[in-house]
């Protein structure tokens, strides 16, 4: 019987680790069980903290926004690439490294979502060293996974190389994000749970939000597997 495996990391954990220089999540209520008999909430956050999606208007200016992205685009075949053994802290995972995955065959790329399993995630989300130290796709990878014919490019590691607090934002910087979202593919960033399953191709349900003409958005990630 298919298992649904959840790939997403709670926003507002406590522990979550956030982007740097990012607006933190913050959830306040305005209406309270005690004095109003429900709870309404208001959630200020980042767009970009937690698991989420990126739509290639978040570094094109003329690129679709998230709302504008046909649905199909955020589901079906996704495969695993099993980068954990090569992928190293603040260090490039290149093409080298991903065409000696365990079992990689470029062709099963052809129409589905990539994933990047690095174990990053599982390492460093919860701590306050997600980013900065992480590994990282350089851009030569990512435009040879866009060449193998991927939909989606997924992450359990952040794509470039890791935000600081005090960095700021300037035109040129975050390679991977530019040569993927470049291409028209989205990118499903910082998923969870990789380890939990041995499959190495499954079915992945990542919908965004829908927000009207923006970048990207908070999703919920699911693999189904069995």
């Amino acid at each position: 019987m298919p298992r649904l495996i959840d790939l997403t990391a709670p926003l507002g954990h406590p522990d979550l680790c956030l982007v740097p220089t990012f607006p933190e999540v913050v959830f306040s209520q305005f209406h309270e069980h005690e004095t109003h008999g429900r709870q309404n909430s208001a959630v200020t956050m980042a767009i970009h903290q937690g698991t989420h999606l990126d739509a290639p208007n978040h570094f094109y200016k003329d690129g679709a926004t998230i709302d504008e992205m046909p649905l199909d685009t955020f589901c079906g075949r996704a495969v695993k690439i099993d980068i954990r053994a090569t992928s190293k802290r603040e260090q490039p995972i290149t093409k080298a490294h991903i065409e000696g995955s365990p079992g990689f065959d470029p062709a099963r790329l052809d129409g589905a979502i990539a994933v990047s399993w690095s174990g990053w995630s599982k390492e460093a989300i919860f701590t306050p060293d997600y980013f900065g130290p992480n590994p990282y796709l350089d851009a030569e990878a990512c435009n040879f996974l866009c060449d193998c014919g991927i939909k989606a490019l997924c992450m359990d590691h952040a794509i470039d190389p890791g935000m600081r607090p005090g960095g700021t934002a300037s035109k040129g910087d975050s390679p991977g994000h530019r040569a993927v979202l470049g291409r028209g593919v989205p990118l499903i960033e910082h998923v969870i749970n990789l380890d939990t399953f041995d499959e190495t191709e499954f079915e992945m349900f990542a919908f965004p939000l829908k927000l009207y003409k923006i970048e990207g958005a908070p999703a919920r990630v699911v693999a189904r597997v069995g």
